[in-house]
């Protein structure tokens, strides 16, 4: 049985290199649309986490469960964490 490489897809992500049309459609091929729609909410939770917005404001916003909104919370606290990284580095670039 040949090993999945995390790595392999994280490479081809990378090399897309800021063409959001070619990074989207290779998302929407990669992944259902159920699963497209829900990383696209997962990423909202946490920019309006990161806005400061409450967290039952967020999950009647974007209709989805308090517990979903409580997990982005859990993971945007983690320092180390790739969200807080990633929001850091967002917030130069503005």
């Amino acid at each position: 049985m040949k090993k999945i490489k995390t790595n392999d897809l994280i490479d081809i992500i990378n090399s897309i290199n800021n063409d959001k049309n070619l990074l989207n459609s290779f998302l929407t091929d990669l992944l259902t649309p159920a699963e497209y729609t829900e990383i696209k909410k997962r990423w909202e939770i946490v920019k309006m986490l990161n806005e400061g917005i409450n967290q039952h404001q967020i999950s009647k916003s974007l209709h989805v469960g308090i517990a979903t909104v409580t997990r982005g919370s859990r993971a945007i606290k983690d320092s180390k964490g790739g969200f807080k990284k990633v929001l850091n580095q967002k917030d130069h670039l503005n």
